[in-house]
């Protein structure tokens, strides 16, 4: 079943499409930043995967905006696509991010030995909860295959 699109439903994807495009651009730029702090970062690889990460997930969002209208979502159910995958996008760089320049390494399953100690659990504490917010991420795209599968 087709939904169908008032002028007003496509105001608002349209304006939720734009507001994509705007965090694509700023968590490719925080990526590209997250590049150069392997030059001071007490964790490299973590830095380099903050760099990873941030343009990894601003290429997604740039492809999502374009595909908005496709999937078809509106009202409510945009809203909460919208936040939890902006939450969990920024709260995934964010904690790689904190985790290379604090060398919090406890969530690094793979990398995490070759990284120098030294930081704090506190610091590992605010990594650990960053980290496993990206979990929402799961939760927009568990709600976009689910959108896209009630429209077949």
């Amino acid at each position: 079943m087709t939904p169908t699109i008032t002028d007003s439903n496509a105001d608002a994807q349209r304006h939720l499409a734009r507001t994509l495009v705007w965090h694509a651009a700023l968590l490719s730029v925080l990526g590209l930043v997250s590049g150069f702090t392997t030059l001071f970062a007490k964790a490299p690889s973590a830095a380099l995967s903050a760099h990873s990460i941030g343009l990894l997930e601003g290429a997604v969002l740039f492809g999502l905006a374009g595909a908005w209208r496709l999937i078809g979502v509106s009202g409510r159910k945009a809203l909460i696509i919208k936040w939890t995958l902006l939450s969990g996008f920024y709260a995934n760089w964010l904690g790689a991010q904190l985790a290379s320049l604090w060398s919090a390494r406890q969530m690094f399953v793979v990398s995490g030995t070759a990284m120098p100690g030294g930081a704090a659990p506190w610091m590992e504490w605010i990594v650990a909860v960053l980290l496993n917010l990206s979990v929402l991420a799961f939760v927009a795209f568990a709600l976009i295959l689910w959108q896209a599968r009630a429209q077949r």
